[in-house]
Parts: structure tokens; C-alpha cells; sequence
């Protein structure tokens, strides 16, 4: 689909996306830049889900255990996101708060040691520290560490304010926000199984091109389609803590927690994974757990003062895969959801890879293992 002569909306190719969090704005920003008419519908707030119990790390490096497409896929969006998040600030004239401070991952163990010491056989941009060059780098880690690997790259963002940059640029684009607005059902059409739009309360509303990126809700879309997708959300609670004075300037990470020092001094602390439904109930007891282990990493957190805790619901998938591509059953649906705990990071490929499918162009990597029916074709019945 070309677009680069299209200048009118009424000329324009329109684009639905479902879901309003970060990887469906991410969608709308690409595909509005590619000339799409886009409306973005959300069951509730924008980036009121996932994006609420992340920390903002870019840990394509640090989060990843084993080498494979998953790997390659973050490997490619962290490295595309400083660009990306210059033309966002740029489009949008908000910052995105990005801080290009690596991150320190500490073993306090012997097992989580030899966890670590193992990735160096395949990992890239990563390089082995003694106890003493970690306390070199950041003096206020607890003698009680064993080393650990420093991701120079992996860097960070602020998932607050990627949030308002990605609003405020899809107004500058003059795209539609609908929040409070569920989507239903996906529009068919008969005899071809196009997908032609959503069925709202509102009514109906058609586009060219459908997004699929509601995240854990996903499933409930597609199972009338004939095609289950196997996610669940992970509840992922978070705290905010403001020791007296600054701590470390780059996120450090131990087995079970992770502490993202922001700008404004606080330090940002996660995360848990529960399934527990689509329960957003922050509780005590994760509360207490969550500032020992981070204490246990950095004794300086100890006394710090407790500003806020908060939960979201990640879109987790049983592979740990997402679900992004297309499915010949269904023509004019792009899939872009189960990215689980690494929406933030994977924000620019998706909306990349979202929009060159909408174009008919060749995606920026072989999107065979995210396909959406893999599960159904794995175990053998009929996707309808």
C-alpha cells in the first residue's frame, strides 16, 4: 500500500488499533507517520496496564537467558530506540526521560552466579565483573555480592513519560483516541474472512487495516475467529522509594528484583510475576518482600522513604513469545500483543513491524516463530 501522495484524511488508508498501551501506541505512531488515518480504542485509559508495572528498563541483554529469535527480536528495538524516541519527542515536544546508563546485574548467590557466568558463552555487549569493579562502579552495592555482568547498552526510559510523549504525539498526528471504549468483536467479511472492523457500543467502525495489541484481553477477540491464543496476565507490582541522596546512577539488578534510579531521586523497584487473574491488587506482603531483597542488594534502601506502590497486568504467553504478524484466515488483521514484561523495550519494533505489514513490506526480521496460529498448528487440531 503506498501512501506518499495521499494528503487529505478522506484519502487516506484508516487504521484501527485495539488497545491503547504502549505497543499499540507505538502502532498508531509508526502507522500515522506511514500516512494512516488512526483510531486508537482502549477498554480504559491509555497505557494503563502493562506500562503501570514496568520500570522502563531496556534490557535486551539483562532479561534474555538463552540466545534465539526473542533475543534477536530486543537486541533489534533497543537498538533502534534512541532514534525512536528522538522523533517521538521530537513529533511529540515531550520527553521521554531516556537515561543511557547501563545495567549492572549482581549475583548474591552461588547458583545465580553460575546463571550468569553461563550466558557468557553467547551474550553480546556484556562483560564479567569482580566484586570490587562492581563496587567501582556504583560504591554503594553490598559487600555481600559475588559479581555480576555490566550491560553498557542496556539503558532506560521513564514508562510514565513515554506514555505522554506517545499521547501527545498521536494528537500531533491528528490521530482519534477512544478510551473507555471496548472493542467487542472484529468485524468479518463473509466469504473472504477479511477483518473490516469492531463492533463497539457505539457501533460499528471500519478501517483497512485492524491492530490487534489489547494485550492479555487479546484471546477473547480471536476465539470467535477460530483461533485461540494461549495468554494470561501476570500481575506485576511495583514500589517507589527516595533514599536522602542518590544511590547509584545505573539500574542494578539481582535474581527477584531490579532498582531503576529516576531523575527526580526516587528509585523505582520490581517486579513481581503472579498469576493471579486479572487482580490489579497491590498487597503488603509483596510490599515487604520487594524492599528486603532490594535492600539485601543496595543496604542504602533501607531507610529510604516510601513513596507509592502500584500493580499492572503484563500479557504473558505460555512460550514466552508474542503473538505479531498476520493469519491467512483472517486478511487486514495485524497481530502485536503477549509481549509480557517487554512491551517498553519492544515498542519500536513492533510499531515498526506493524507498520511495514500494513504497507505490504518486508519486516525487519523473519517473524515465523511469533506467528499467531503456532500454538494451534504445535498441537495438531484445525484452526477454523
Amino acid at each position: 500500500m503506498n501512501t506518499k501522495h495521499l494528503t487529505s484524511a478522506a484519502d487516506r488508508p484508516k487504521a484501527i488499533i485495539i488497545g491503547g498501551g504502549v505497543i499499540g501506541c507505538a502502532a498508531a505512531f509508526e502507522l500515522g507517520g506511514a500516512g494512516f488515518d488512526c483510531t486508537v480504542l482502549d477498554k480504559g485509559k491509555l497505557c494503563s496496564e502493562a506500562a503501570t508495572a514496568a520500570a522502563g528498563m531496556l534490557g535486551a541483554q539483562v532479561e534474555t537467558h538463552h540466545p534465539g529469535p526473542f533475543y534477536e527480536l530486543c537486541r533489534i528495538s533497543q537498538g533502534m530506540y534512541r532514534r525512536w524516541t528522538e522523533a517521538l519527542e521530537d513529533t511529540s515536544g515531550v520527553s521521554t526521560e531516556y537515561i543511557p546508563q547501563g545495567i549492572l546485574r549482581a549475583a548474591l548467590t552461588e547458583a545465580d552466579e553460575q546463571e550468569l557466568r553461563s550466558r557468557l558463552s553467547w551474550i553480546q555487549d556484556a562483560r564479567w565483573c569482580t566484586p570490587d569493579e562492581l563496587r567501582e562502579l556504583e560504591p554503594a552495592l553490598s559487600p555481600d555480592i559475588r559479581g555480576g555482568l555490566h550491560f553498557p547498552a542496556d539503558h532506560q526510559v521513564h514508562p510514565v513519560a513515554l506514555a505522554r510523549a506517545l499521547q501527545a504525539a498521536l494528537v500531533k498526528q491528528g490521530c482519534k483516541i477512544l478510551e473507555e471504549t471496548p472493542v467487542f468483536r472484529l468485524l468479518q467479511e463473509p466469504g473472504s474472512g477479511r477483518i473490516t472492523g469492531v463492533q463497539t457500543a457505539e457501533g460499528p467502525l471500519y478501517a483497512d487495516v485492524v491492530v490487534l495489541a489489547a494485550g492479555a484481553w487479546s484471546p477473547a477477540l480471536t476465539e470467535p475467529l477460530g483461533l485461540p491464543l494461549p495468554m494470561f496476565p501476570v500481575k506485576g507490582q511495583c514500589i517507589s522509594l527516595k533514599p536522602e541522596a542518590p544511590l547509584t546512577q545505573a539500574t542494578v539488578f539481582t535474581k527477584g528484583c531490579y532498582i531503576v534510579p529516576k531523575a527526580d531521586g526516587s528509585c523505582l523497584i520490581g517486579a513481581t510475576q503472579v498469576e493471579a487473574g486479572f487482580d490489579k491488587r497491590a498487597t503488603a506482603a509483596v510490599i515487604a518482600d520487594l524492599h528486603a531483597r532490594a535492600a539485601a542488594l543496595l543496604p542504602g534502601l533501607a531507610e529510604a522513604e516510601f513513596l507509592s506502590t502500584w500493580a499492572g497486568l503484563r500479557p504473558g504467553t505460555r512460550d514466552g513469545l508474542p503473538f505479531m504478524g498476520t493469519w491467512e484466515k483472517a486478511p487486514g488483521l495485524i497481530f502485536a500483543t503477549g509481549h509480557y514484561r517487554n512491551g517498553i523495550l519492544l515498542a519500536p519494533a513492533a510499531g515498526r513491524i506493524v507498520r511495514q505489514l500494513a504497507l505490504g513490506e518486508k519486516p525487519l526480521m523473519e517473524l515465523a516463530p511469533f506467528d499467531p496460529a503456532r500454538h494451534a498448528r504445535i498441537n495438531g487440531f484445525a484452526v477454523l
